[in-house]
């Protein structure tokens, strides 16, 4: 059973995400490279995540499946000073089942050892397989 967040922050913040991604298409993937349309992500300028974190002060994350992960390609997250693209989500955490599942998470998850309060949702392709994730956050 998917699972919706109450907060009011992270409901807002995810619509923003999801409209600013599917403004240029459908999702798909091709070549483990996540596609909204013909725009390929990450986008060099980040503009998608950085609008989130703009808008509504919230982290903000585009996923993309690879096998049984999920890699993070384009983020607000920082790690060590750097954009923390490229790292995984935790596979022992209580999110990937889930998305792995086509289900939503909402509630606490660490995040590059840090707790916050999240909102994941699962990218669907047009044939309802999971092809990635949106992921939307605050520091708890």
């Amino acid at each position: 059973m998917a699972q919706e967040t109450t907060n009011p922050k992270l409901v807002a913040a995810m619509q923003t995400l999801e409209a600013l991604a599917t403004s240029t298409g459908e999702p798909s993937l091709r070549d483990v490279i996540l596609h909204f349309g013909d725009a390929s992500i990450p986008r060099p300028d980040f503009v998608i995540v950085s609008q989130v974190q703009d808008d509504h002060d919230a982290y903000a994350t585009l996923f993309v499946a690879d096998g049984d992960s999920f890699t993070r390609a384009a983020t607000n997250i920082y790690s060590d000073g750097v954009r923390a693209v490229g790292t995984e989500l935790d596979p022992n955490g209580p999110v990937i089942g889930r998305l792995r599942n086509g289900e939503s998470y909402a509630g606490p998850a660490q995040i590059l050892d840090r707790d916050y309060d999240t909102f994941y949702r699962p990218i669907f392709d047009s044939s309802q397989s999971v092809i990635g994730a949106y992921l939307v956050a605050e520091p708890i």
